[in-house]
């Protein structure tokens, strides 16, 4: 399987680091999101989960300080005004490589503690879940769905660093009261690993008294034994829904439909509600054959990835067995020229409208 969008911020951008302005003045800034009328009525921290869609977006951060940007007020903002209830935070610790054992915070790549804080501060007062979803990366080449070993040693070591990065976290988020935890994303080559990983779900329950979910790969979910330790499934759901580019609307419904039947088909047996942890689409031509690929050129077409918002949306809204899905991505900084922006984000596209219609919408979920 190619590898997924995760590993950079946006392709083909050159990174602007914009300077961020103190924790204490970003808070300041959030009233005047109070001002413009984004209140927090029934939502966000202590707010109950059970029973409410999760209309979400990730909020990407990638360097130390994104989280602390200049224009994350707007940003935020952005989110509310488009009906966006819960965002989806990011942060990363590293390994070398993919047979490395030992997991750690980047000095630039690894949001900041302080940043975190921060920004779950900002979303909270406007009455945003947060939805903490740590993840593992590679600073060499590969993929962290690659992580495996040859040596009982060798698992046992990296666990045991993986407890000490995720346990860190699940504080973080109970410190924080976030409304949802994520335990592991795309981390393919431990998936038969069962017995460790309900060691580390324990270990999180111990840290974190809220629901919790795992990240898994779509296409890799089936052979995960321990989905009963969990409150949700989770998929990131990059399957191919389109067989060229510039597909037709009711073709990329009927690829939903067919996946969305057998997928249901499935999780059924499991008693669990489905969350789309991840879903997206660069503003490329031919961006529904492999969603994934974050790296192929292609010519910037923003009405081809509002029409796959659009036959995503239309096939799951009806679905009351999914409980939330969680858009790829928005960045702290927008592009500068959003018409020949290649990337996954909706900032000042065409999809942007896409996300407005739908979540305006009164959407109910099952509980988990």
């Amino acid at each position: 399987m190619s590898r997924p969008p995760h590993e950079s911020a946006e392709p083909g951008r050159s990174r602007q680091r914009a300077r961020p302005h103190s924790p204490r003045l970003l808070l300041l800034l959030a009233t005047v999101l109070v001002a413009l009328g984004f209140s927090s009525e029934g939502r966000g921290e202590g707010a109950p989960t059970a029973g409410v869609f999760q209309k979400g977006f990730t909020l990407g951060g990638w360097w130390r300080d994104d989280y602390l940007n200049r224009g994350l007020p707007a940003q935020i903002a952005l989110l509310r005004a488009a009906g966006v209830e819960w965002v989806a935070l990011t942060p990363r610790w590293f390994q070398a490589d993919r047979r490395s054992t030992r997991l750690f915070p980047h000095p630039e790549q690894s949001p900041s503690d302080e940043s975190l804080r921060t920004v779950v501060g900002l979303l909270q007062s406007q009455g945003v879940h947060v939805f903490l979803k740590p993840q593992v990366d590679l600073l060499g080449p590969g993929f962290r769905g690659e992580i495996s070993f040859d040596s009982e040693e060798d698992w046992k070591r990296w666990f045991q660093s993986y407890r000490e990065f995720i346990d860190h976290y699940a504080r973080l988020a109970a410190e924080l009261h976030a409304s949802l935890f994520c335990v592991g994303v795309e981390l393919d080559g431990t998936r038969h690993r069962a017995h460790d990983w309900r060691e580390v779900i324990r270990e999180v329950r111990e840290q974190y008294p809220g629901p919790l979910v795992y990240a898994a790969n779509f296409g890799r979910d089936r052979d995960i034994a321990f989905w009963d330790a969990l409150d949700y499934v989770g998929i990131d759901a990059y399957y191919p829904v389109a067989g060229k580019p510039d597909p037709s609307l009711p073709e990329v419904e009927g690829r939903w439909s067919d996946v969305l039947r057998e997928l249901h088909g499935w999780v059924q047996k499991l008693k669990r509600p489905v969350l789309f942890t991840e879903i997206g689409y660069r503003s490329i031509a031919g961006s529904g054959i492999e969603p994934w690929e974050w790296k192929r050129s292609a010519a910037p077409s923003g009405p081809e990835q509002a029409l796959l918002y659009r036959g995503a949306l239309q096939a799951l809204w009806s679905e009351p067995w999914i409980a939330g899905v969680y858009w790829w991505q928005l960045l702290t900084t927008p592009p500068r020229d959003p018409a020949s922006d290649d990337g996954y984000t909706p900032q000042g596209k065409p999809a942007w409208s896409v996300i407005r219609e739908f979540y305006a919408r009164e959407r109910t979920a099952p509980k988990p």
